[in-house]
């Protein structure tokens, strides 16, 4: 029984922390709570139970008093697996962007939602295989290679597709709606099977897998920093023009493109309130853009324009004076070149 709660909880908690990281790298439009935990959910239930019941009838198995050869493991590991788990954590991530699909801004929330189901899965699948150790020794190594080695698999794998997907919903060409997120599925499932069958194999070859996964950390931390960049970049470009208009002030318009001043321990109440609206309003202006005016969205960013406003004559640094209305400042955004230069000559 101690065994067993030992294993629940070392394959539960350090999902949830790094699920809980993730989450955090998302400064200026955290997604809904309740929805990134219901997403951690269906990895952790209904794709672990629909991927179980789909490898039971359709995975090999062993002869009359034998074992499974190395052939019909290589088959479970390397083409069932990555087949029905991918499929089916895929399914929950393609349920948030059709339903919640007001929440999914960016790339980088793909990335997140994809994450978020493959952690889920990932704490399960845990439980499941500390469980069936024999002692406490064998329980702290394995412990060690799944939590910390591999501990990032499934996000890998399913924040594939969640990039893919997001890819293909800001896409403007109908052929790339389809595309990406197909490209996305099938580089999920087979980095999957080329893991599996890596680790199937065991031994020396299990450096390969290392390899692998070490690549994959690296591809997730390279892909939210750009997702991150791109995000500052045009939020700074939205908001200029609210600085020309008098909306904000210019070191407001940075403070609120800014990945550590965004943080919730920044500046008060009143502050983090202000750039969270400016930086909603900017989000709102970048989707007005991309998928057009209508009249709901017109009176959403009237409304924040205004709350904005208010909110930056109230600012704590406006108040003290350490932003000074009408003192003339150096020009307010970084320079972004919208346009190509002109041809010399």
């Amino acid at each position: 029984m101690t065994l067993f709660l030992a294993s629940v909880v070392l394959g539960i908690v350090p999902m949830a922390v790094y699920a809980l990281v993730v989450w955090r790298l998302d400064r200026w439009e955290k997604e809904p709570f309740p929805l990134l935990v219901a997403a951690f959910c269906w990895g952790a239930v209904p794709s672990i139970l629909f991927a179980l019941v789909a490898q039971l009838v359709f995975g090999s198995s062993a002869p009359e008093g034998g074992e499974v050869s190395l052939l019909g493991e290589l088959y479970d590991a390397s083409f069932l697996a990555p087949l029905t788990e991918e499929l089916v954590k895929a399914f929950g991530v393609f349920l948030i962007f059709r339903i919640f699909h007001r929440e999914v801004d960016s790339v980088l929330d793909g990335l997140i939602y994809g994450s978020m189901v493959g952690f889920g899965f990932s704490a399960v699948e845990n439980v499941f295989y500390f469980a069936g150790q024999a002692d406490a020794g064998s329980l702290i190594l394995l412990f060690f290679l799944r939590a910390f080695i591999f501990g990032m698999l499934h996000a890998l794998f399913t924040g594939l597709f969640g990039v893919g997907l997001a890819l293909g919903k800001f896409s403007s060409n109908p052929l790339g709606k389809v595309f990406w997120p197909t490209l996305g599925l099938g580089a999920a499932m087979a980095t999957h099977a080329l893991h599996n069958f890596f680790a199937t194999l065991g031994g020396e070859h299990l450096l390969y897998a290392i390899l692998g996964v070490t690549i994959g950390v690296l591809w997730f931390a390279g892909t939210a920093w750009l997702c991150l960049y791109h995000e500052s970049r045009w939020i700074r470009i939205q908001l200029s023009g609210e600085v020309e208009q008098g909306v904000l002030y210019a070191e407001q318009a940075l403070a609120a493109a800014d990945f550590w001043k965004r943080s919730s321990l920044f500046g008060g109440w009143g502050r983090r309130r202000l750039l969270h609206e400016a930086t909603e309003l900017a989000y709102q202006k970048q989707k007005a853009q991309r998928c057009g005016m209508d009249p709901e969205l017109v009176a959403r960013i009237s409304a924040l324009r205004e709350r904005v406003r208010s909110l930056s004559r109230a600012d704590p640094l406006v108040v003290s004076g350490a932003i000074q209305p009408g003192r003339p400042l150096p020009p307010p955004l970084p320079p972004t070149r919208r346009v190509p230069p002109p041809l010399p000559g």
